[in-house]
């Protein structure tokens, strides 16, 4: 742990600095903003029950994603489920997305987990590949492995022959 700052942060600055770092990244992730902005109040909820503990964490941001990516995970399963139940009674509806990469981040939904969590961490919250580490709880090689494997299935699939470079941040 790191000595205490002079001055400590507290929950409300906390949420200030989080909340609109979370929204955009839990859009891009879901592709829906009412959905997003429920999950960052949730994980900013828990981490408001919690404050007395993380808060003397070095990075209680990355906490707080690693709980947002959970409740992202659970909705997205219940979603997945819904529009099976939905589809059989032929009620079967989709969520727009507003954002202008559209095609883009639909095929970024359908990246395995890990990859997917990896390109919005990386790329909608501009982390550094340690960053994401970080908060993905794994190391950073196997970030920089989820990252090309990632880039190179979305080449693929918009049909671009060129896979962007790494990044190494």
């Amino acid at each position: 742990m790191v000595a205490a700052p002079e001055h400590p942060l507290t929950y409300d600055e906390f949420f200030a600095e989080e909340y609109p770092r979370l929204v955009p990244m839990l859009h891009a992730l879901l592709g829906d903003r009412g959905r997003a902005e429920d999950l960052a109040q949730d994980a900013l909820a828990q981490a408001h029950r919690e404050w007395h503990r993380i808060t003397a964490y070095d990075n209680p941001g990355a906490w707080v994603r690693r709980v947002a990516r959970n409740l992202a995970s659970n909705a997205a399963r219940r979603s997945r489920r819904e529009r099976r139940a939905l589809r059989r009674v032929a009620h079967a509806h989709d969520d727009e997305l507003t954002l202008a990469d559209e095609r883009l981040w639909a095929l970024v939904r359908e990246l395995p987990d890990q990859q997917r969590w990896t390109v919005a961490l990386f790329y909608v919250e501009d982390m550094a590949v340690s960053a994401v580490a970080d908060v993905l709880e794994i190391a950073e090689g196997t970030v920089k492995t989820h990252l090309s494997r990632a880039r190179a299935t979305l080449a693929a699939r918009l049909g671009d022959p060129h896979e962007e470079p790494d990044d190494d941040r």
